[in-house]
């Protein structure tokens, strides 16, 4: 049962982040940091063309050349398969611009970046397949013999009886929206460290989201065992759910250091950075909704198109997430959903930060809004009436033992003040609602769902507490440490964490499915909790209680009974140490969720979006945003403000500025320049709501925050635009020069 805020010492109090001091003063480390004795430089060698055959490949040249030490092609490595049976290295075909060829390493990064340019291949340029159009139009070429119509993988399901319900309704509203290109721009690029010198054991360092599924991918691949690949996460610069799989680059670097006997870096350039990243293609969705004569939603319907590009590694997850996304945020009589992931001859492509489902959400949003509008409704009459509510289960058999969003869409458009606002603008401002939901974790992509922890406590009353979670910037280790810190009446001050090291830090999948704080969260309590009751046994003796009775609380134990009489958790801990039994205090603990498949808990929230258009330049400049999230309790609240911050400022960049531009497969903006995101000083006002619903299967009634957020503010900003230009809006993003065609269709300037 969750305790009350009162009840609380540690949780829900404003703490600075762990890694704070470091990050600020550069002292944190990156993979890039890392410098190995004897440590080579890799370049790959990557195909100009979107698809050719090749003909020849000649090496001789940079094997000649002096200082390099290892030169590698399909030949060396024709069994080495990732992904759904896609070669290292090609040596018939390549099927898109950046597809690796071959790879080089040398004593420094002049020498290997001129024995890469020695390697000569020889293509025959064959006509691309740069759209989803080309690759879904009659005739065109098979890109892969076991993806027929370059379909590379599709899926289709309906949920109680779809026919009926639209037969039945008295409105039918069908849009079709689209989506392209982006990337994930993380802060640091990708890098990979590789140490094979060993023959029986492999390290690497790279940054990831996820060090368990990189090392089972990179062992399986190598034909090595689980253990004898060590994995070693530094800091990790930004994830954006971009860091989930091993990508080639990883398995080049260390076939390169087992045939040279020495560490190999990799480390992407800027114009690679937009090759080797795994980012948002092209997606097209198709929305089809039918309500009653009250506007109540009876039917729903999504297909859906993802350009997936060249290969395929995990890219059917995004389907599976992105089908029962319309379940989390309504009740809805009968659904059905179709998604297909088409083959190009674009990058292979995943999904942008937002996991699939903020991407879905500007579409939905817009559908749904402009529904509303066509019904007569305001949108947030709509909302509150279709909207999913504690207790309800789904026609997934999701069961939402937690659920806020009334709360946030009430607060937000309270303080907005949208009654007095929407349809009263303006000409060329607006003002849009946007709400999401998203899981806490996500059972059911693996066997498992699983976090464990360990925590050691030292006899000065410090603690070391080990989680095999990275952090990427979102303070994931400090809300562990406040989680061990409740448990223990410790203080956050007093807990070190340590992770990032496969040998020595216990499992953990990852940090994606915004699992960290609900999955690892309830792991380190319950080894905060074993570790407790190792202390209770020395406590109750020293306050003559029982053990139900004690509290632990501000580096102090006192009983229930004699509040007044306490005794340092110090000395506690010192005596538990130094007793007869010289019992050493270490804690562990496990979660796994009881659910066969899905989560047990999602989060809700519901966003104000206000802004302006010049009507000139066709800029739109969003003024204000109001957050309303239920994130169940808020573990620390600062940081929670910091999430919706940056997740404001990634859903405003990735709706009105990101977008990867291409022409037959190739990248024109491959860089920091010219790939369009906000400046720091463009970010909006944001005014912040955080609502706790307390879920009971949540650590101390936590939900996720990772992600929930920016499915909100995509929908909220498109559809404030769509009202400020009176006309629809179909295209993220939502550039200026779409802008001011649209102005053009209304009869204002820019046409």
């Amino acid at each position: 049962m969750a305790r009350r805020k009162a009840d609380l010492a540690v949780v829900g109090r404003d703490q600075p982040r762990l890694d704070g001091a470091d990050k600020l003063t550069g002292r944190s480390l990156f993979t890039d940091d890392v410098v190995l004795p004897g440590m080579l430089v890799g370049k790959v060698v990557r195909s100009p063309h979107a698809r050719a055959r090749i003909l020849s490949i000649d090496t001789s040249a940079a094997r000649a050349l002096p200082g390099v030490k290892a030169v590698i092609t399909h030949a060396e490595a024709a069994k080495v398969v990732i992904g759904i049976n896609q070669p290292l290295f090609r040596s018939d075909t390549v099927n898109y611009i950046g597809d690796e060829v071959a790879a080089v390493a040398a004593v420094d990064e002049a020498t290997a970046a001129r024995a890469a340019a020695l390697v000569r291949v020889e293509y025959e340029p064959l006509p691309p397949l740069p759209t989803i159009d080309a690759a879904l139009a009659d005739g065109a070429p098979i890109l892969h013999a076991k993806a027929e119509g370059n379909l590379a993988w599709q899926s289709a399901e309906d949920r109680g009886d779809p026919d009926a319900g639209f037969g039945a309704a008295a409105t039918i509203r069908e849009d079709t929206y689209t989506t392209h290109a982006s990337h994930n721009c993380y802060a640091e690029f990708h890098a990979v460290v590789a140490d094979w010198s060993r023959p029986e054991r492999l390290t690497v360092w790279t940054p990831t989201q996820t060090a368990l599924l990189y090392q089972k991918s990179i062992a399986r691949s190598l034909g090595l065992t689980d253990g004898a690949v060590r994995l070693m996460t530094l800091n990790t610069g930004g994830g954006f759910t971009g860091r989930t799989s091993a990508r080639p680059h990883h398995f080049v670097a260390a076939l390169l250091s087992r045939q040279a006997g020495r560490p190999v870096k990799i480390r992407a350039s800027a114009d690679e950075e937009f090759i080797v990243c795994r980012a948002g293609g092209e997606v097209r969705y198709r929305y089809r909704t039918g309500v009653d004569a009250d506007g109540r939603i009876l039917a729903f319907e999504a297909d859906l198109l993802f350009d997936t590009g060249a290969y395929v590694e995990t890219q059917m997850i995004v389907t599976t997430l992105t089908a029962a996304y319309i379940h989390t945020l309504y009740k809805v009589d009968a659904t059905r959903y179709r998604g297909r992931l088409v083959h190009t001859n674009n990058i292979p492509y995943y999904f942008h930060h937002g996991g699939g489902i903020a991407q879905m959400a500007f579409g939905l949003g817009l559908h749904m809004d402009a529904l509303a509008r066509q019904l007569g409704m305001d949108p947030v009459d709509f909302h509150l009436k279709n909207m999913v509510t504690e207790g309800h289960t789904s026609l997934t058999g999701t069961y939402f033992a937690s659920c806020g969003l009334g709360e946030c869409i009430r607060r937000a458009t309270k303080q907005a003040g949208w009654k007095r606002k929407y349809g009263r603008q303006k000409p060329l401002r607006g003002i849009g609602l946007g709400i999401g939901a998203m899981a806490s974790g996500a059972k059911g992509v693996f066997r498992h769902d699983t976090s464990a922890a360990f925590i050691k406590v030292m006899d000065d009353g410090t603690m070391t507490l080990f989680v095999g979670l990275p952090d990427m910037g979102q303070s994931s280790h400090t809300a562990m440490a406040i989680i061990a810190a409740e448990v223990l009446g410790a203080e956050v001050a007093d807990i070190t964490v340590v992770s990032g090291d496969t040998d020595i830090t216990p499992l953990d999948v990852g940090a994606f499915t915004q699992r960290g704080t609900f999955n690892t969260g309830n792991a380190v309590k319950a080894a905060a909790l074993d570790a407790r009751r190792q202390l209770e046994v020395t406590a109750a003796a020293q306050l003559d209680c029982r053990r139900s009775q004690l509290v632990f609380r501000g580096r102090e134990v006192c009983s229930q009974a004699a509040p007044d009489r306490r005794v340092p958790l110090k000395k506690i801990i010192y005596d538990t140490l130094h007793s007869r039994e010289g019992r050493f205090v270490m804690g562990r603990g496990f979660y796994n969720s009881p659910k066969e498949s899905g989560t047990m808990a999602y989060s809700f929230g519901a966003q104000v979006a206000e802004v302006s258009i010049d009507p000139d330049s066709g800029v739109i400049t969003v003024e204000r945003v109001v957050v309303a999230h239920d994130v169940g309790r808020a573990i620390n609240p600062r940081i929670v403000e910091g999430q919706m911050d940056g997740q404001v400022f990634s859903g405003m960049s990735q709706v009105l500025y990101e977008e990867t531009l291409l022409e037959d497969g190739q990248v024109l903006n491959p860089s920091r320049l010219d790939y369009k995101m906000p400046r720091s000083y463009e970010m909006p006002r944001v005014e912040h709501i955080i609502v706790e619903s307390i879920d009971p299967f949540g650590p101390f009634g936590a939900k996720e925050v990772g992600e929930g957020p920016i499915v909100c503010t995509v929908p909220a900003i498109a559809n404030a635009v769509a009202n400020a230009l009176g006309v629809p809006v179909t295209e993220m993003p939502i550039a200026p020069w779409k802008v001011l065609r649209l102005l053009g269709r209304r009869g204002g300037k820019g046409g």
